[in-house]
């Protein structure tokens, strides 16, 4: 899902060799007081690209040869979001986007100079002390519990989100996409580092307390940086679940058809 490299928090060059090619630019477009996302995510090493509005795909290509306007629609209103390369020698770092929107160019989230406002300024998130276990399939997943703390003071609202690692290392993918070729691309957290499956048993309580503790830091950490904060990528995920993602596990030794239940889930 992800292709982040862990060094990149540390790659101060500013180019998109951090992030392996990806590049993400987000443009916050306002019409009649509604607020609307325009996203582009190019993968420059095979020139495939996709447009978003609002975290839904208009357009995608697999390899783009001309680079051409990429057009979009928010209700009537129309804008272009325009690919260019400056310099083909470094290829990484020779991209330029720009948005256009009704004839009006659009600043862009990260490289806009002013400071922008978190989209959820009330948002607050914390790893719970706790992990949960499922089975899928053969294999067990480690789920981590996210307490989300939202809403104004007077109408606040808690949940929990259950997420995996690769949720993390997702996220970690299109914050760190998004500062390619910015010289911030440095101060976000370093991504919480994956380590060898064969060599570390993941369901071992130490190592998933050790997991729980860096990725509350690294939360924690981009909770602190304003154009994190207003990157609409972080603010939907911690965004409440829909019932039906709700699931349940219990512990099937407690109840006593444990054994019919298993056959069950054998059978399936």
């Amino acid at each position: 899902h992800s292709h982040t490299d862990p060094g990149s928090a540390r790659n101060r060059m500013g180019n998109s060799v951090g992030t392996l090619g990806w590049v993400i630019r987000n443009w916050r477009i306002d019409v009649e007081g509604d607020i609307h996302w325009v996203q582009l995510r190019h993968y420059t090493v095979t020139g495939s690209y996709q447009v978003l509005v609002d975290g839904e795909e208009v357009a995608s290509e697999r390899k783009v040869t001309k680079l051409e306007p990429i057009p979009f629609s928010i209700g009537s209103t129309s804008g272009k979001v325009v690919p260019s390369l400056t310099s083909y020698s470094q290829i990484t770092k020779g991209f330029k986007y720009q948005c256009e929107h009704e004839g009006e160019k659009i600043p862009e989230l990260v490289f806009d100079t002013s400071e922008p406002s978190p989209l959820k300024p009330n948002l607050k998130a914390r790893l719970l002390p706790s992990a949960m276990i499922k089975k899928s399939g053969d294999s067990k997943v480690v789920f981590y519990k996210v307490e989300v703390i939202d809403g104004d003071p007077l109408q606040k609202e808690t949940y929990v989100l259950k997420k995996r690692f690769s949720d993390f290392e997702h996220l970690d993918h299109l914050i760190r996409s998004s500062f390619s070729g910015h010289h911030l691309q440095s101060n976000l957290p370093q991504k919480p580092s994956k380590s060898v499956k064969l060599w570390t048993d993941h369901l071992d309580k130490r190592f998933v307390h050790m997991r729980r503790n860096e990725l509350n830091k690294y939360i924690a950490k981009l909770f602190t940086l304003p154009k994190v904060t207003a990157n609409p990528d972080f603010a939907s995920f911690f965004d409440k679940p829909a019932e039906d993602e709700d699931f349940e596990v219990q512990d099937e030794t407690e109840n006593g058809d444990s054994k019919v239940k298993k056959e069950a889930l054998k059978n399936d």
